[in-house]
């Protein structure tokens, strides 16, 4: 009980800075992979943008549309003597259309989806500070605990080493990594926002036969052992198997694998080393007692968020097609919990946001040939049983697949050369030494604590004005 209480606590703080949410903007790829190992200031770049961008009156830009751009102001950690964490600036100053037409304008980086780094308000991606991850507080209480037995000190120092790698404290982005990025268009343009993919529209028949599939539907997904909803369904998709599969894979979603004993310690070693997991399992939801077919996830380089959402088959057919019932959540942080024990997701509230991304996702691939909205009643969602705290406008986004024939696709490999073993030793011990003299000391550690103070009394102040209000 002890040992788990001592967890939490070790955990908390890095885990709950890992719950950020990214900041809107327009959705873009990366075209050009960028690292603080090898790009260098003036390298140039180009992304493509994949979410829908209006311009003001509702016109959206063509598909297509690349901006080009530069790396800004970066730093490495290196050998770890000058910087502890690395900064990469991305600059875009020119927007070009499929026809050739270019026009200058200013970009620049509000968010990185799914991304462990965090993105300043000047545009800067800062890095991960790898002494300031879970891993590196539990070597700190081990060599503090290896005082009172320093002959332990070496043989838990090696096993901890087996078990856990250092985190890489450097940026790296490779091809299809997605940015938000604020635009500062041209006037000949006009003011760029992100708009949502156009309704299709459907018949009276159409539409009569969407409401049939829709009512018959159920509004929530359970839990094999908990009898409460947890995931409320959102999407329909219109498409054979072959073909959701091929829409998927070419959004660069994954399929999760199996819960079992090496899945979990995968997952905390991901937890610990503020690393990835991009085949992280998932638990089982039911859908009117049914298994999931397809359990996926999109997620960059951090165990800790991701875009996760099952799919279910369902016995109606639309237009002579299969269909696809889908639940779609954003995971915004990693917590401990008590009940159930073990590291479990924090989720976006606002459930439509994620909804809308796996639409754009699919559309931006070239194999969507229509999408349908279908209201849906916000009175039946929340009868009976409920999910505390989940927003939504309840309508069901009904996604009509063609056969994916040639998708557009924007992955790939980035060629990092990660350095020499030694180097990475070096810079390890480097920046190991450095935490230590800098942050445990007692002044330190009162300063710490009288921010962390600060912060939980400002909530307190924010809560109570806002009860006071209501």
């Amino acid at each position: 009980m002890r040992a788990t209480g001592f967890l939490a606590a070790l955990i908390a703080p890095a885990l709950a800075a890992a719950a950020g949410r990214a900041a809107p903007g327009i959705e873009a790829r990366l075209l050009t992979a960028v690292s603080t190992y090898h790009s260098k200031p003036g390298d140039r770049i180009e992304a493509a943008i994949s979410g829908r961008a209006c311009v003001q009156g509702g016109e959206a830009i063509p598909d297509g549309s690349i901006l080009r751009g530069e790396v800004g102001h970066l730093h490495k950690v290196g050998l770890g003597l000058i910087h502890e964490s690395a900064r990469l600036e991305l600059r875009f100053d020119e927007l070009a259309f499929p026809d050739g037409r270019t026009f200058p304008g200013a970009g620049w980086v509000v968010g990185v989806d799914n991304a462990r780094e965090r993105v300043d308000r000047q545009g800067n991606i800062r890095g991960v500070r790898a002494t300031g991850t879970v891993y590196s507080k539990i070597g700190q209480r081990i060599a503090f605990d290896s005082l009172e037995n320093p002959y332990a000190l070496v043989p838990v120092f090696i096993l901890q080493a087996a078990v856990f790698s250092f985190p890489d404290p450097e940026i790296e982005y490779g091809p299809g990594a997605e940015l938000y990025l604020a635009i500062d268009a041209p006037e000949t343009i006009g003011d760029l926002s992100p708009c949502a993919v156009p309704d299709a529209g459907p018949g009276p028949a159409e539409q009569t036969a969407l409401r049939r599939i829709a009512d018959a539907l159920p509004y929530w997904s359970y839990s094999k052992r908990q009898p409460q909803p947890m995931d409320a369904v959102n999407l329909l998709y219109v498409g054979s198997r072959q073909e959701v599969e091929r829409a998927f894979a070419a959004a660069g979603w994954a399929s999760a694998v199996p819960n079992s004993v090496r899945a979990g310690l995968k997952a905390i070693r991901a937890v610990a080393q503020s690393g990835a997991y991009e085949d992280a399992p998932m638990r089982t939801l039911l859908l009117d007692g049914a298994q999931p077919v397809f359990s996926l996830q999109k997620s960059l380089n951090t165990f800790a968020k991701r875009d996760h959402l099952r799919i279910w088959e369902r016995s109606g057919e639309f237009q002579g097609r299969p269909v696809w019932a889908s639940a779609a959540t954003k995971d915004l942080g990693v917590t401990f919990s008590l009940k159930p024990f073990g590291f479990t997701h924090k989720i976006e509230n606002n459930i439509d946001l994620e909804r809308e991304m796996v639409v754009g996702d699919l559309a931006f691939t070239n194999c969507v040939d229509s999408v349908v909205y279908i209201d849906r009643s916000p009175a039946d969602a929340v009868s009976g049983v409920y999910r505390e705290g989940i927003r939504s406008d309840w309508r069901l986004a009904v996604v009509v697949l063609n056969a994916c024939e040639s998708p557009r696709i924007v992955q790939g490999e980035s060629a990092l050369l990660r350095p020499w073993r030694g180097v990475r030793l070096i810079r390890r011990v480097t920046l190991t030494a450095r935490n230590h003299f800098i942050r445990d000391n007692i002044f330190y550690r009162a300063g710490q604590g009288a921010w962390i103070g600060g912060k939980a009394l400002r909530r307190w102040q924010i809560s109570r004005s806002a009860a006071g209000k209501s």
